[in-house]
């Protein structure tokens, strides 16, 4: 009887622990966006919007896509096939943002992010734009000094992560290192860094004592303490991703992505292979990759595209199975959510006045991307004649530069409707200050060799006013090399002294020209946006000056 009703007990037990055991395969979705900068109101297609067939012509272009109202139904109905998918983002959510927007300090950005589910975001270098404590104000959905410009902000609801980002002096996180969530049956982990290269984009008083350490290095060290927390299943989103070819595609079936380059690649490689899955942002690229195996995801920027991220897991956690898909969030495909396209449009009446005060009526617009990959733009040369023309009003000035990362859209002109505050702040959001200094002609050689592009790297040529105009090559080792340089028709005479016009951002060593940095004689001129509204009032043949051709690749 005994042996009985022990064998009884011992089958029990091992009934129950088979009901209690994991299943053999199980399943996780992550939905993920990244890049969003405040565009909560629909846009008008930008060259990185979707590119697919148009309905109606079936010519392969730029689709209007994005909206938060949009988004949120594209998020809703894909969680709708698996409700215990998580949504998280790979930071610059806020900042750079358009008026509709920073007018009212990206409050309602967050307000309707907060509708989204998002469990947790990386933080992004824009998301610092007004300093640590600004950011933290607003995580926690505090009023500023006053009050908040947001009727009832509350916060966005969901931490950002940094486990990167650490006090200079004590070397201590000043944000979370990760989050713990529920999935099913699944505990995740979701651990965020901030791009290192933080300092190199964004005005150095905004991180004054802040430190960003090495995004595989603290992601690594974090592993032990996940584990040990439970975690299953651990996502790594960082603020830091790859730029591909041209035309390359979103979705790469083989995952391949042989044009894709950046520092994505060398993270990848050195994160520790428990992470499952990386979840990237900063580059504004939409594309699904696998490097050394692991996915490595981006979903494009401001709310254009979606990446759903499907693992299959064995019993001990492990990744048997990785798929990625971006879609589009095109504005014809998904109707607005009603709540927050009611946000939108309160937005939208807060900020009419500033956004719809009109500047001047142009005949045509002008972009901001090079039709050369290493060239000058017709946007990028209008800004910088501009700012030379502005300081000119003050006082001698020889050459001005654009930093084509500051040039956040196109100018887009529309018949019959001025070209507005709203437009032109789009383009230039950042309210930096114009910045004259002198610098050698050796320095100024220095700094042009410099911004020249190194092997793999995506462009980032300074866009000069019209006063400057250079050749370089390529030499027959790979190393980009100038060649003649030209100062108002002039060769470049390295022992005189110039006087350069940049923004503040620059003049500061940013988007790593540090040259600007031993700039002598440095005065403040004004505001960038009124130099560009300004040259818009004054001169008509503005934008026939700023054609093309100043930088040339022989």
């Amino acid at each position: 009887m005994h042996f009985r009703l022990l064998a009884a007990a011992l089958a029990s037990a091992l009934l129950g622990g088979c009901a209690t055991r994991p299943p053999a395969t199980t399943e996780l979705t992550l939905l993920s966006i990244n890049d969003f900068h405040g565009n909560i109101q629909p846009a008008r297609p930008t060259p990185l919007s979707p590119r697919l067939p148009d309905p109606a012509t079936g010519e392969v272009k730029p689709q209007p896509a994005g909206g938060v109202a949009h988004l949120a139904t594209a998020l809703a109905q894909l969680k709708a096939r698996d409700p215990d998918a998580l949504v998280v983002a790979g930071g610059d959510l806020i900042g750079a943002s358009p008026l509709i927007s920073s007018l009212l300090r990206d409050e309602p950005t967050l307000a309707a992010l907060s509708q989204l589910g998002i469990a947790a975001s990386a933080l992004g270098n824009h998301e610092l734009d007004a300093g640590l404590p600004e950011l933290l104000r607003k995580a926690r959905g505090e009023c500023g000094p006053s009050e908040c410009l947001w009727p009832g902000f509350k916060g966005p609801g969901f931490p950002y992560l940094g486990a990167n980002v650490l006090d200079a002096r004590t070397g201590q996180p000043l944000l979370p290192t990760h989050v713990i969530r529920q999935a099913g049956s699944l505990k995740i982990a979701i651990a965020g860094v901030a791009t290192k290269e933080t300092p190199k984009v964004i005005v150095a008083r905004a991180i004054e004592g802040i430190r960003f350490a090495d995004e595989a290095d603290t992601l690594n060290a974090l592993v032990p303490q996940l584990k040990a927390e439970g975690a299953q299943v651990l996502v790594a989103v960082m603020h830091e991703g790859g730029v591909q070819g041209r035309d390359s595609s979103a979705n790469d079936p083989s995952y391949a992505c042989p044009t894709l380059t950046g520092r994505v690649h060398d993270i990848a490689k050195r994160l520790d292979p428990a992470y499952a899955v990386i979840i990237g942002g900063h580059t504004h690229q939409a594309y699904t990759c696998k490097i050394a195996g692991r996915l490595v995801v981006q979903a494009g920027s401001y709310g254009g595209w979606v990446t759903e991220t499907r693992l299959k897991l064995d019993a001990n956690g492990r990744v048997t199975d990785a798929q990625a898909t971006n879609h589009p969030v095109l504005q014809s495909a998904y109707a607005p959510n009603p709540a927050l396209a009611a946000l939108v449009a309160q937005a939208a009446a807060l900020t009419e006045a500033a956004r719809m005060k009109p500047v001047t009526t142009l005949p045509r617009g002008a972009v901001r991307n090079a039709k050369e990959p290493h060239g000058d733009s017709a946007l990028g040369n209008l800004i910088a004649d501009s700012q030379l023309a502005f300081a000119r009003k003050q006082g001698p000035a020889d050459i001005a530069f654009m930093n084509p990362g500051g040039i956040r859209a196109d100018l887009v002109v529309e018949p019959g409707r001025p070209t507005t505050m709203g437009d032109l702040l789009a383009i230039q959001p950042f309210g930096n200050e114009l910045t004259a200094l002198t610098l050698t002609g050796q320095q100024l050689w220095d700094i042009l060799q410099r911004q020249l592009p190194k092997a793999g790297a995506a462009p980032r040529l300074l866009q000069p006013s019209s006063t400057l105009r250079y050749r370089w090559r390529t030499g027959a080792d790979g190393t980009a090399q100038l060649g003649e340089i030209l100062i108002d028709g002039q060769p470049l005479n390295r022992t005189r002294d110039y006087r350069i016009v940049v923004s503040s951002f620059l003049a500061e060593g940013g988007d790593d020209q540090v040259g600007f940095k031993h700039g002598r004689n440095k005065a403040v001129l004004g505001a960038d946006i009124d130099a560009l509204v300004d040259t818009l009032r004054s001169d008509p043949q503005a934008l026939d000056k700023a054609a093309p051709g100043r930088i040339v690749r022989e």
